[in-house]
């Protein structure tokens, strides 16, 4: 046993340093009689490392060159019984998201395990150690966290299936699955015009470089090019209690000729729909993600169908973990769920 583990040592050694560019894909690695002297372990170690390497389709040992690494992007041979979920626990929705995820993965006999990345740590760092506990299905929600293209080359081509959850963006190497965030805004101002509203505001969060923050601004420019745009400071979410009162009144009075406002995430309507008080029932309300505490004359809602997105994401993990298959990344789109209270 003891041995076992010092070959899947050296075999993590090796990942790594082809992780941290050391050695690059297509290149050759150093020799065995060098590996072995430069990990401090024998040759007959290090050549059962290489074995496994190879048999994960790491590397490939050619007669007369040497070892190259030769990293593979498509569907592998895998196992589902074990799927760790890298997410923000803080998030709002994170409870109803691991519920609906945990209710698939105990339909397909999977243990979910749950990881938060730690504080100070890069999220790199974090999703290889992951790796070198041999978890091999990663769902990862980045919320504010950001990861490199390259990490997720690296990953995918080290044999980690990867995917992004709430994430729009369209990579090669790890699937991503997300709200239908246009469907979802043409929904909402739909059910404003049909309510009678005439003049409709959006309140958004001001970073656009989240994806889902640019889609919905622009749908919703699409659908109402004269309407009247309220963009919150991005560094305020989980954190909107910090909101200074003077502030929302400021944003407030730019949505006073407004008999309709869409909140392009349910949060932001706390803060603004607290501050009216009894003047929040003089307008209709839209929302993407209902959330308690949110009075007005009419409120309608998308919300994410974490059980249809839960359910896709294991379909991705299928393919993923395929034999023979022809997997290519993809970007799925789920509609969500429409409530209409007054």
């Amino acid at each position: 046993m003891e041995e076992k583990s010092l070959y899947r040592d050296v075999k993590n050694k090796i990942c790594r340093m082809i992780y941290k560019d050391i050695y690059k894909d297509s290149e050759n690695i150093p020799s065995e009689r060098k590996l072995a002297e430069n990990l401090g372990v024998s040759r007959v170690t290090v050549r059962k490392a290489l074995k496994l390497l190879e048999e994960e389709h790491i590397i490939e040992r050619i007669q007369g060159s040497g070892t190259r690494v030769a990293l593979k992007y498509g569907a592998r041979t895998g196992r589902m019984d074990i799927i760790t979920l890298v997410a923000p626990a803080q998030n709002t929705f994170f409870s109803r998201f691991i519920d609906a995820f945990q209710t698939t993965a105990e339909e397909l006999e999977s243990l979910v395990l749950f990881k938060q990345k730690p504080s100070g740590q890069p999220l790199e760092e974090c999703l290889f150690h992951i790796y070198e506990k041999d978890l091999r299905n990663v769902v990862l929600w980045l919320e504010d966290m950001e990861i490199s293209y390259e990490a997720l080359r690296k990953l995918r081509g080290l044999g980690m299936n990867i995917i992004l959850f709430d994430s729009v963006r369209k990579n090669d190497y790890a699937d991503s699955v997300c709200l239908d965030n246009s469907d979802a805004i043409n929904e909402l101002v739909n059910c404003l015009r049909k309510s009678g509203c005439k003049k409709i505001g959006f309140v958004g969060w001001d970073d656009a470089t989240v994806g889902s923050v640019k889609i919905r601004e622009e749908e919703f420019l699409k659908l109402c090019p004269y309407g009247n745009i309220v963009r919150i400071p991005r560094k305020y979410h989980n954190h909107l209690n910090e909101l200074e009162e003077f502030t929302v009144k400021k944003y407030i009075s730019r949505l006073e000729e407004c008999d309709g406002i869409l909140y392009s995430v349910g949060e932001l309507a706390v803060p603004f729909e607290r501050m009216k008080g009894k003047d929040a029932f003089d307008h209709s309300i839209a929302m993407i993600d209902k959330v308690p505490g949110v009075m007005g004359k009419e409120i309608f809602t998308v919300d994410q169908d974490f059980q249809k997105m839960s359910d896709r994401i294991f379909e991705c993990l299928k393919q993923q973990n395929k034999k023979g298959g022809t997997w290519r990344a993809e970007v799925y789109q789920v509609k969500g769920i429409r409530v209409h209270s007054l």
